[in-house]
């Protein structure tokens, strides 16, 4: 009697279960991006705030766990993946538009609903978009579950690999912003010789909220020096007083942010230095541009890089997510208005 009446509870449970997705114009059709997760084909943290307008209902909602599906324009078959993950849950104090580079702040009081052996099994090849099927989504079945009590969310993912690393696309969405970058002056210096353009940046624009990375290939072992600003100046410098001789300054600069010039790994750029830089989300920031212009400073060496103007989007990201990678070296990148499909399983 007492095994029958616990197997009719726990049928009884599982029935209740709803799954709520968000974003939910995105619960039966494709997202329109990739989106990666912790454990699946990869090891890491990762972050995602997600808007209060998305979670309505699930207010007072017990969360039990989380689903996620491949990326269905991904149609070649994904092999088997399993790690160890942790994720975490809080009420967020950043909404999506303005996360904090720091996953500690976005999620001051995180409650740990799961920890432990995450095995994805493999996924056979597709014709396209299948939905939420199984072998093709990721389940997490909470081990504590979570009350939903309103505000912003955080979702806090960890996961060290047991496998081999691979590409594992999860189904996300995002809004692109791809903005042009003007281009002023010409590089000079050891290495302008063979790339001619020596500063870069990631990504295709600034996005307000949204962290970027500023990049300089030079000689290793020097140090180079962002040089940061809104305009140019209204005549450029020419550095041959300084000893660089077909040199010149163009950047009417407020600040500047300094990186070692070393190995990354890149192709053909290498060596280079970065830096991490977020724009604000807020709507100062609107159509606004950034002016950066590299120098680079070393025995024998003062080289520097064509000036780039950056411009920064003219609107707040609209899709109420976030995502964030802490990266190897510690700092964390914040991708505004984007994350991945996710459907929260609650009674």
């Amino acid at each position: 009697m007492r095994l029958f009446l616990a197997l009719t509870l726990l049928s009884a449970s599982a029935i209740s279960q709803q799954l709520l997705v968000v974003p939910t114009e995105a619960s039966n059709t494709d997202g329109n991006a990739s989106a990666w997760l912790p454990a699946c084909g990869r090891g890491g943290t990762s972050q995602v705030v997600i808007a209060a307008s998305h979670l309505q209902g699930l207010l007072g909602r017990t969360l039990v766990g989380l689903s996620f599906r491949r990326d269905g324009s991904w149609l070649q078959a994904l092999p088997q993946s399993a790690g160890q993950l942790t994720v975490r849950i809080g009420a967020s104090t950043r909404d999506p538009v303005d996360a904090a580079p720091d996953l500690a702040t976005n999620l001051p009081s995180p409650t740990e609903v799961f920890s432990g052996t995450v095995s994805i099994p493999a996924m056979p090849a597709t014709q396209g978009y299948i939905g939420w099927v199984n072998p093709h989504t990721v389940d997490i079945t909470f081990t504590r579950n979570f009350i939903y009590q309103g505000g912003p969310l955080a979702l806090e993912f960890s996961a060290s690999l047991t496998t081999t690393p691979t590409f594992f696309p999860i189904d996300g969405v995002a809004e692109e912003v791809s903005l042009d970058v003007s281009e002023i002056g010409v590089a000079c210096g050891p290495r302008a010789a063979i790339l001619r353009r020596t500063a870069a940046r990631s990504g295709s624009g600034f996005a307000p909220g949204g962290t970027s990375q500023l990049l300089y290939s030079g000689t290793p072992g020097n140090n180079a020096f962002a040089f940061l600003g809104v305009a140019l100046l209204p005549q450029p410098i020419d550095l041959s007083v300084l000893g660089a001789p077909g040199c010149h300054w163009y950047v009417d600069a407020f600040t500047a942010l300094g990186a070692p010039i070393a190995a990354h790994g890149i192709p053909i750029f290498d060596p280079l230095a970065a830096v991490n830089l977020q724009v604000p989300g807020t709507t100062a920031m609107l159509g606004g541009q950034l002016v950066v212009q590299w120098l680079e400073v070393g025995p024998g060496t003062l080289a520097s890089s064509q000036a780039m103007i950056l411009p920064i989007g003219n609107q707040l990201g609209s899709i109420g997510m976030a995502q964030l990678e802490r990266l190897s070296d510690g700092s964390v990148h914040v991708a505004p208005a984007c994350g991945p499909v996710i459907g929260f399983r609650y009674l």
